[in-house]
């Protein structure tokens, strides 16, 4: 497959916070994905055994990083000068736990597996990554609000994956309510999940293509990219609201005709079209295809993040 790119120049998004200072009390799993991301920014990442130490440190810190165990219990610790406490919660605020139970407080876990099987939690500790991600962000913001006529910076600032997990859950259901009776788990596939048809994982020539429709343009594009079956101008086949209700009908339809394509031909023609469809690869297989922009893989075979970060000094050119 050819490396695929895109002839437009994207913006410049940098952001110059400098290169400042934090502190990581506890060794959560949440906490090290915090320092992790923080330190690719460019920040300075200290260890603390306690936050009295944590405190004491000289220059003062922007904010401490605080794993879920160490979460101090009295005003003390919470009220008063000094740096901002980013509370880090793998399961919800004020309980302790990992993000497997975070999967199932938040609802996650109970649309997760296989039809009429047992729940499962989001695999390879997503909730603690994506806890850690969000309290590193939020760390970043301060540093804006460090300037001359910002606002004051908050005390404390609690970041829990059960809360993250469910505003996921809640956008694809519509609210809290509509998780119990608005998702059902059947396999490779989310029907009645509230939103549009398709979403999941569907099999092809050669493997299994990724679909995730949010729109009736969204559906549109996936017929084009699909050149139009016939069937598709079938009435009860241009609503894709009403075939997530109900996918008996559509769902033989769609397969046989992504049976008709390999990934990396359904991959160059969703790309042409507009259509949320991506192969399902290793990523052996991904690097093999010469998919990856140029430094997302390292040497290790790992993935780097997603984004390119470049830190800037005070007159915006890179350093």
């Amino acid at each position: 497959m050819d490396k695929l790119e895109t002839s437009n120049t994207p913006p410049d998004r940098s952001l110059c916070v400098g290169a400042p200072a934090f502190a990581v009390v506890g060794r959560s799993r949440a906490a090290l994905y915090a320092a992790r991301s923080l330190a690719q920014f460019g920040a300075c990442i200290t260890g603390a055994a306690t936050l009295e130490a944590a405190r004491a440190i000289q220059p003062a810190c922007l904010a401490i990083i605080v794993a879920a165990d160490v979460v101090p219990t009295d005003e003390h610790d919470t009220k008063g000068d000094g740096p901002t406490l980013i509370r880090l919660w793998e399961f919800e605020v004020s309980q302790p736990g990992v993000g497997d139970f975070a999967s199932a407080v938040s609802g996650v876990s109970a649309v997760i597996g296989k039809s009429e099987g047992q729940p499962v939690a989001l695999p390879s500790h997503v909730p603690e990554k994506w806890v850690g991600m969000y309290g590193a962000s939020l760390a970043l913001s301060l540093a804006l609000q460090s300037r001359p006529g910002a606002s004051t910076r908050p005390r404390v600032i609690d970041v829990s994956a059960a809360d993250i997990l469910r505003a996921f859950a809640e956008q694809n259901s519509g609210n809290h309510a509509g998780v119990p009776y608005g998702w059902r788990r059947n396999g490779r596939t989310a029907v009645e999940h509230g939103g549009v048809f398709p979403q999941g994982f569907f099999r092809c020539k050669d493997g299994y293509m990724a679909i995730q429709a949010r729109s009736r343009q969204d559906w549109q594009g996936i017929l084009a990219a699909l050149d139009q079956p016939a069937w598709s101008k079938e009435k009860e086949f241009q609503n894709p609201f009403k075939l997530s209700e109900d996918d008996s009908r559509i769902l033989p339809l769609l397969d046989g005709e992504l049976m008709r394509f390999e990934r990396s031909q359904l991959l160059e023609r969703a790309l042409a079209c507009g259509a949320p469809m991506a192969p399902v690869m290793t990523l052996q297989e991904a690097a093999q295809s010469n998919l990856f922009r140029a430094g997302f893989m390292n040497t290790n075979g790992d993935l780097n993040s997603s984004f390119v970060v470049r830190r800037a000094n005070e007159k915006g050119s890179e350093t």
